[in-house]
Order: C-alpha cells, then structure tokens, then sequence
C-alpha cells in the first residue's frame, strides 16, 4: 500500500516580519474500503470477550429508563417547532383518535393540545393571515379534532374554543367553496376540509343552542345549504341547524330568519318516502327532525302558507309513519292458490255414447243434415290427435236412427255419401283423410274428432264444436282432484313486535305539532281512518299519534 504524507507549503511572513506556516489538511483514504459489516466482523473475531461471552448491560447509563411519557414527548415534539416531530406526531394523534379516542381528554392530560391543533387547523389555503402554510397539517388537526369532539367532554372543551370556532366559520364561508366551485376536482382538500369542520360543528352544535339571531355560526350554514350540492354536507349542516335550533321558545331567534325557499326545499325531501327501495332514510331523518324543530316555538303558520308544502305533508306523513315496516294484513298476506292436479290423458272410447231418451227425442224433431250434425256434435268432440274411422261414424250414426226410419217417414236417414260430406259441417276443423297402410290397403279416416266418453246436449256440443279444438279438448274434464289450499285469516297480533324506526317517531312527532294549530288541523280531515290504519299495522305508533287522532273527525 501507497503511504501518503502530508504536505506543507513555504512559509509566509505575517503582518508583522514574522513567518507564518500554512498548512493544508489531507484526508488520508483507503485504497481498498472494507464494508461496515465486515468490520464489525473482524472486531469480534479479534474481541475473544465480545465473541464468546454474553454481554451483560448492568449499570450502563439509560439501562431500564423508558424516556420521558407519551404525552411529554408529544408536548416537546409540537414545543420544539421542528417539522420532523410535528409531522410526526401529528400523524400519530389521527392513528390515536381513530382507534382510541377515550385516550385524547381535553379536560385532563391532552389539554395542551387545543392551542397546537387549533393554531394548524387554520392554514393559509383559506385564511391568508394565518401562519400554517402546510394544508395537509391542517387537515390532520381536523381529522383529529373532528374524532376526538364525537366524545361529550371534548366536544364542551371545543365549543368554548373561540379560535377553533372562528376557523370552523372560516372554512364554511371560504369563497371557494360558496362561489360553487366547490365540486371542481383541483379542490379535493378542500372538500376533505370541508367534510371534516362540517361534522365538528354537528359534534358542537349541541352546545351552541339556542342560537340567537345573527348568530355567525347559523348564517354561514344557511349560506351554505343554498350553494352547495354535496349530499353528506347538506345532510350535516341540517342536523347542526336543528341542534341550532333546539330550545328556540322564543321570538327573535336565528330561525325566525330561515329563508323560506330552504324551508321549502327540506319540505320537499319528504317525497322520497314514495318508494321505500332507496336509500334516503339519513336525509328523510334529518328534514323530519328538522321541519320539528323549526315548528316547535309556533312557526306552523309560516311553512303552511305554501300550498305544496301542504300538499306534501298530506300525501307523504301518514305513508312516513308505517314507512319500511313489515306489517302484516290480510290484503299484505299471499292468498292460496287452486291446485290443478295433473291428470293423465284416459283413453278415447271406441264407440260414441248411448244417449238418453230425452236427447234421442230432440234429436228426432231435428230435420235431416240438422239431425246428423247435432248428433255428431253430442256424440263427438273435436280433438288434435284424435281419428275415428269414416265406416264405424256411419254405423254409428245408422244404428242410431235406423228403427226411427220407415219408407214415407221425415226421419230417413241420410246417405252416406252425404253424411261424410256433413261431418266437415259439424266439426269445421276436421278432416277426410285416406291413409295408405302398410300391406297396401287403404283407411278412410275423420281426422281431428274422437268419440265422447259422456254425451253432451245439442247446445253445448255446437258451442263446443265451433271453438277451438285444443280448448274444447280440455273443457268439462273432471275436477274432482283439484284442491284448495285453506285459508288462515291473518293474525294482527304479529305486528305488536314491530319496532318503531326514528322516520316512524319523527313522522307522528311532527303531525302531532302540526295539528296543535287550526290550520294543522285542516290539514289532516278525512285522514282519520287512515291513521288509525297505521295503528292497526304498527301498534306502538298509538302513544305517539294518540293526540292527533283526538283532534280528528272521521
């Protein structure tokens, strides 16, 4: 190996006569670097102790001392202003608050917290004088903030926060979003944002009621609803206004001032209650809790003037009191069925039936072709496979009337040239057909008639003869193994067990307050009997709409 030395240049005077060296420091590099592995490597094989005996780490400094707690680093690392720790830990309180929430308390350990939190909730995406530039820190505060306030405590902690507060008003009034280019998708975060300070206000809201008028809080959500188009959002802000409004006894409060187009509009959610397979139960919820909030202080006058608010409250609040139940009646139960059993096809007689007296008597005031065709109607009935020989129709037919027949008597019989020719007359579907068999003989056949098992009168036969073959065919077959299934007359006790759903409750809530009023009252006339069969279909409605149906004549 090279050995490389060190080199020192000429010596200069200084300022004052005397000579100054300068020296120029040389790293020395190896020529061939050995890997850190393999030196740690050689070391233990040079180290006998290290190699073959078990170290042991007694009374080394920091043996057995954990650090300082959680909570303390989390307070140093937001102290230190270092980006690194904030990141951090900022990602790891979201962790934190998703999975154990009951850990972050804002009156006790965690208090530190509000002032860190609030300060990168405010960021200058949308708040230009703020000092937090970062938009994803911002987000992380609201992630956290919005899962720790799902807890009471920190939810009255965060609603006495003036600052938190003031940025929750910032997002919701940020121009972006009320200049409706809300939905564009270069504003994802802000959306995210959005979504976040929405459910933090429905977490606080509760303790804000009664807002009073003018509240900042109740204007910008009112402002909101009126621009953007987000379902979740909107489902979100009308749940704060509702908490907003809870407890408004009074006059001059800040829903006094709802604008009446969004009033109407809530009103018009109730329409979705007319199909029952959708999925607005969340949004049908919230115009119901809504609508009776708005009305409890007597503001029934003010969302009744409107004839289509009162057109939807008459057609769709007494569908929302049994609306998604599964009640049971006798015109919900599935009615029995006749069975037809299936019968096998019995095989045709070779020879037409004896008729009785009474029919051969009417046959015989019948002139001749009317004679023979009534007769092969009452003794023959159209088929689709059915055949009978032209020769045994004919003795059939002369065995008949052969001693009704004497030389100068109306009843001659017909010839049988004749008689064939009439039987196309008779069935219109049938058919003279020769058929060549196999030994060479030949078969005169009617093709599409067969011989009755039971003789019909001269009516039915010609009704029968002039229909349809196939249905002929099945007309009149024995019915004896048919069956009817009985009937269980429906059993109401079944719907005592049906649980009221929240539509349920807040559907008979809100026609209860509406009928506090006259004209509420008009509202509902001749609905009478339809509530009560609301009852009758889910019980324990009673107690709810007992009241109104009090206030009711048939």
């Amino acid at each position: 190996m090279y050995n490389i030395k060190s080199y020192t240049p000429p010596s200069h005077e200084s300022r004052n006569g005397s000579e100054m060296p300068i020296v120029t420091p040389v790293r020395v590099m190896p020529l061939e670097p050995v890997a850190s592995r393999d030196q740690e490597m050689r070391f233990l094989e040079s180290n006998r102790q290290l190699k073959n005996d078990v170290y042991n780490y007694y009374n080394v400094s920091g043996t057995n001392y954990k650090g300082p707690p959680e909570v303390e680093r989390i307070q140093l690392a937001f102290e230190s202003g270092i980006d690194e720790e904030i990141d951090h830990y900022l990602g790891h309180l979201v962790f934190i608050s998703k999975d154990n929430p009951e850990l972050l308390k804002f009156k006790s350990g965690f208090a530190f917290l509000i002032e860190p939190l609030s300060h990168f909730f405010d960021c200058k995406a949308f708040d230009p004088q703020a000092e937090n530039g970062d938009i994803n820190r911002a987000l992380d505060a609201a992630l956290i903030i919005r899962n720790t306030v799902q807890d009471i405590d920190n939810s009255q902690v965060i609603s006495m926060n003036f600052k938190i507060k003031e940025v929750l008003m910032k997002v919701v009034n940020h121009r972006v979003i009320l200049d409706n280019n809300f939905t564009s998708e270069s504003y994802e975060q802000l959306k995210e944002l959005l979504r976040y300070s929405m459910d933090i206000i429905e977490a606080i809201s509760s303790y804000l009621a009664p807002a009073p008028l003018d509240d900042p809080l109740f204007l910008s959500l009112t402002n909101l609803l009126q621009t953007v188009q987000d379902r979740s959002v909107i489902i979100t802000a009308l749940r704060s206004l509702s908490r907003l409004m809870y407890n408004t006894r009074k006059e001059g409060d800040a829903a006094d001032h709802l604008d009446d187009e969004l009033v109407d509009r809530v009103v018009s959610y109730l329409a979705f209650a007319v199909n029952e397979d959708n999925d607005n139960d969340e949004l049908l919820i919230t115009a119901l809790d809504f609508l009776y909030q708005f009305i409890l202080p007597g503001r029934s006058a003010k969302l009744l003037k409107n004839s289509t608010n009162c057109f939807v409250f008459q057609t769709f609040l007494p569908r929302l009191l049994t609306y998604k139940q599964k009640y049971k009646t006798e015109f919900t139960q599935e009615m029995p069925m006749l069975k037809l059993a299936k019968r096998s096809k019995e095989e045709s007689p070779t020879n037409p039936p004896l008729l009785p007296e009474n029919l051969i008597t009417a046959l015989n005031n019948l002139p001749e072709p009317n004679r023979a065709t009534a007769w092969m109607r009452c003794s023959y009935k159209a088929t689709e496979e059915g055949d009978v020989t032209q020769i045994s129709l004919w003795r059939s037919y002369e065995a008949q009337f052969q001693k009704y027949s004497s030389a100068g008597s109306n009843l001659r019989l017909l010839p049988a040239v004749d008689f064939i020719k009439n039987v196309q007359h008779a069935f219109p579907n049938s058919n003279a057909m020769v058929l060549t068999l196999p030994d060479g003989t030949r078969k005169f056949i009617i093709k599409g008639i067969e011989p009755r098992a039971v003789p019909v009168d001269i009516d039915q036969g010609k009704v029968e003869a002039l229909t349809d073959r196939a249905a002929a065919s099945d007309r009149g077959g024995n019915s004896k193994n048919n069956m009817q299934e009985p009937y269980h007359p429906v059993q109401y006790s079944f719907n005592d067990s049906l649980a009221l759903t929240e539509i349920n409750t807040s559907a008979s809530l809100l026609i209860t307050e509406l009928m506090a009023t006259k004209k509420g009252q008009e509202l509902f006339i001749g609905q009478k009997q339809s509530l009560l069969d609301s009852v009758l279909k889910v019980p324990k409605l009673l107690p709810y709409i007992h009241e109104a149906l009090q206030k009711l004549d048939y």
